[in-house]
């Protein structure tokens, strides 16, 4: 028999579907859903929620810079709208404290964070959040969690979480979402994450040829005579 080539982790042939013309659960605080055909999905890169957010968290005007002001914990925010399937939320970390243990927790959610009061919003999204319906989120290990790395993370069809670091390979993260319902993302500053910026894609380009310029030099420094392509 010979080589096979391994499935994408993405289904390359899924075909685009309109997103009002796809039915959805919405899921209320009391865990009870009700289906219903829901409105486009805005594709403005996502912003952070402007009031349901952990009583630490502090947002720029502009809804892109979260900094935790206090403490290790009450960190937790929420994007502003839902996420869609396959779409990466990027984040950059602007902000490390080395004097906490821990790091950044991620993940969704199907519970509109609209609803949500200052008091229904806990100290910290694991263990506390994720023991509720309707959450998933999980902890970056700490030592991905470098200042001005860039963490991307997404969602599948098949209800998978996947997560990279600076553009790399993808990671499996976590499986079971219910992706039948509007899903929006968790992002809980939480340990020696103090700061992160969430990113447009131009944004992130030009932070990643940044670092590829970077690592040219690096290497052209180790290289007696080295120079830059022409």
């Amino acid at each position: 028999m010979g080589n096979t080539t391994p499935k994408p982790l993405i289904d390359s042939s899924l075909q685009h579907r309109p997103v009002a013309s796809r039915q959805y659960c919405t899921v209320s605080n009391s865990g009870v859903e009700r289906h219903t055909s829901a409105p486009p999905v805005s594709i403005g890169s996502p912003r952070f929620h402007p009031h349901a957010k952990g009583k630490n968290i502090r947002l720029d005007t502009q809804l892109r810079r979260a900094t935790r002001k206090n403490s290790f914990c009450n960190g937790i925010t929420f994007s502003q709208r839902p996420v869609r399937l396959y779409e990466k939320v990027r984040l950059r970390f602007s902000g490390v404290h080395t004097g906490w243990s821990g790091a950044l927790r991620f993940g969704f959610t199907s519970l509109d964070p609209s609803n949500l009061v200052l008091a229904d919003i806990p100290k910290y999204a694991c263990p506390d959040l994720v023991t509720r319906p309707g959450y998933w989120a999980k902890a970056l290990p700490e030592r991905l969690a470098m200042r001005d790395s860039v963490l991307a993370f997404w969602a599948d069809r098949h209800g998978r979480v996947f997560y990279s670091i600076n553009d790399g390979e993808p990671i499996l993260f976590h499986c079971g979402l219910s992706v039948g319902c509007l899903l929006w993302a968790i992002i809980d500053i939480y340990g020696i994450t103090q700061e992160v910026t969430l990113l447009v894609l131009e944004d992130f380009v030009y932070l990643l040829s940044g670092k590829i310029i970077d690592h040219v030099w690096s290497g052209l420094l180790c290289v007696p005579g080295g120079s830059l392509p022409t």
